[in-house]
């Protein structure tokens, strides 16, 4: 019985692709900042902190979306400032 039951939840936890999607971007942009980055954004929090916050609280799609939208707003015209990551406040989850 014990079996059956750890089979259907593994069944359900592994095999998830959106689950493995947001894990996946998720180290893409954490080795984006360990390796790669300059840390010469305008923004605060920075453009890839922003985007690892809204892959966390918003899932794959929309974080990547909101991600997307935040790099279209970073540029050298733009005045930078704090802009914070939106919150799902039906579904808040920490990133670490």
């Amino acid at each position: 019985m014990k079996a059956r039951r750890l089979f259907s939840y593994t069944r359900f936890a592994i095999f998830k692709p959106w689950l493995w999607a947001k894990i996946i971007g998720m180290h893409a942009i954490v080795f984006y900042q360990n390796n790669l980055s300059r840390h010469t954004c305008l923004y605060e929090p920075t453009c890839s902190e922003y985007t690892l916050r809204c892959l966390n609280n918003h899932g794959f799609i929309i974080g990547v979306l909101l991600g997307a939208w935040r790099l279209l707003r970073c540029n050298p015209f733009s005045k930078g400032g704090f802009d914070p990551a939106p919150e799902n406040h039906f579904k808040v989850k920490w990133v670490y």
